[in-house]
């Protein structure tokens, strides 16, 4: 007998029928529920993970604050993985071998859902979440689907990872069952490829990574992709301003953002004011940090964020450390949601540029200052940006649109040098045309190469 799938299993109606009813809360009510959940997490995990248990250890037998924990990242989280899990049948190798063997769609010991993070950051992760936690990713994803209008009869096209390593790849498997004509696309697929599947299909609601969503707007632009889905949703990737603009001159539509990991899930998506995203409080408390871990104002910019999940008693991820760089909004939102939001999502701190300044030495500048000047030109289709000891090299992959690429490479140029010099650095670049970019082969995103050479 066939199984039911995840999304229609009991329990998973159970979790979205709840985090619907938590969005009419008063803040108050939200915020007491997610103290409660740390101080069960805590009490739970503590005395069955002999990491967190010798961590501890300074602060005695009283209570513990989210404050008494150490700080995780990537390397810490591998490194100590077999004292951090609180079930001891799990270590590293036994989930190394089952992903070799079995893959990600097995559940360990019947169980347990494992699964690799992408490493777009240089650095391999694994997770493993109980079936109630990946219920509850489940959930989200529904949820998530529902404020954009997503019924079982509502035509979904997916576009994400190739592989069932990367967890997008198995969202928007999910999404495909009930829809038995929904094509299977990947982001490694050729742009043509895409249009001829889009243009048989005709979604109602895309979803995509921002830099393909980029390239099928200019498909529809030019003429050769002909769809009206009323909603787009953007997924893995950062959202620039210049791609939601493109997306609704083509569609004449919105994107919703969204924000994940594999770490931990959904983190928050936007809602209809598209104004920020909400952040899912009642699952995980989120920090905005300095460079030396110090909390920001609302409305500042962090160099990193902590995270820990409330939800995810197997491997548990207290403060766990993500390098984005995001800033909390200062106000609440007009929505009357009780959640409070992300204002800003600028990257990643390894997308910090050291490029010469004209005052001498180096000066730190986000790669995203030049990425509206790129994306800009509709003849651009891909780039990679890099830092060099001489100056920035940027490297892109030009359409059709472009048309005589040595103009059109003179126009980037000419663009991307008046944005160095308006940041004080040494406007001094190259540029060349390349055939292809690759993506990273796990996750599919765009690699942006950052790292002096």
């Amino acid at each position: 007998m066939p199984k039911t799938p995840m999304s229609r299993q009991p329990r998973t109606l159970e979790f979205i029928a709840a985090l619907a009813e938590r969005e009419k809360w008063p803040r108050d009510k939200l915020l007491a529920l997610q103290r409660d959940r740390l101080r069960k997490m805590i009490a739970y995990v503590v005395p069955r993970s002999p990491y967190y248990r010798d961590a501890l250890k300074a602060t005695g037998d009283g209570p513990k604050r989210l404050q008494d924990f150490p700080i995780l990242n990537k390397s810490i989280v591998m490194a100590e993985f077999d004292r951090i899990v609180t079930d001891p049948q799990i270590n590293r190798a036994l989930i190394e071998t089952h992903l070799a063997e079995k893959g990600p769609t097995v559940a360990l010991f019947g169980k347990y859902h494992v699964f690799p993070s992408g490493g777009s950051t240089g650095t391999r992760s694994l997770m493993v979440y109980d079936r109630n936690a990946r219920l509850l990713g489940i959930a989200n994803t529904l949820r998530w689907l529902g404020g954009m209008g997503v019924t079982k009869t509502t035509r979904v096209t997916g576009i994400g990872a190739a592989t069932t390593i990367h967890v997008s790849n198995q969202v928007f498997r999910e999404i495909r069952n009930g829809r038995p004509n929904s094509p299977s696309l990947d982001v490694t697929m050729p742009v043509p490829q895409l249009v001829k599947a889009l243009n048989n299909y005709r979604p109602e609601v895309l979803i995509s990574y921002p830099s393909i969503l980029r390239e099928l707007a200019l498909e529809q632009l030019a003429g050769r992709l002909s769809i009206a889905p009323r909603c787009c949703s953007s997924v893995s990737e950062t959202l620039s301003p210049e791609v939601r603009r493109l997306a609704f001159e083509a569609w004449q539509s919105p994107i919703i953002d969204s924000y994940a990991t594999t770490e931990t899930g959904m983190i928050g998506s936007e809602c209809a004011e598209a104004n920020g995203m909400h952040l899912l409080e009642e699952l995980m408390i989120f920090e905005v940090v300095d460079e030396d871990y110090r909390p920001v104002p609302l409305g500042t910019v962090g160099e990193r964020v902590l995270v820990t999940p409330l939800f995810n008693p197997v491997l548990p991820l207290i403060r766990y450390e993500i390098t984005d760089r995001v800033a909390l909004a200062s106000e609440p939102c007009r929505c009357g949601r009780p959640h409070w939001r992300l204002a800003t999502i600028q990257g990643r701190r390894e997308e910090m540029l050291d490029l010469p300044a004209k005052a001498g030495g180096l000066i730190r500048i986000a790669s995203v200052r030049f990425r509206d000047p790129l994306l800009l030109n509709p003849g651009l289709r891909q780039f990679q940006i890099e830092a060099r000891p001489q100056g920035l090299h940027v490297r892109v992959l030009l359409g059709p649109e472009a048309g005589d690429p040595v103009p059109a490479l003179e126009s980037l140029r000419r663009a991307i040098e008046a944005e160095l010099d308006k940041v004080g650095a040494v406007p001094i670049m190259t540029i060349e045309a390349v055939d292809s970019l690759e993506r990273i082969a796990s996750s599919g995103k765009a690699r942006l190469v950052v790292r002096p050479t």
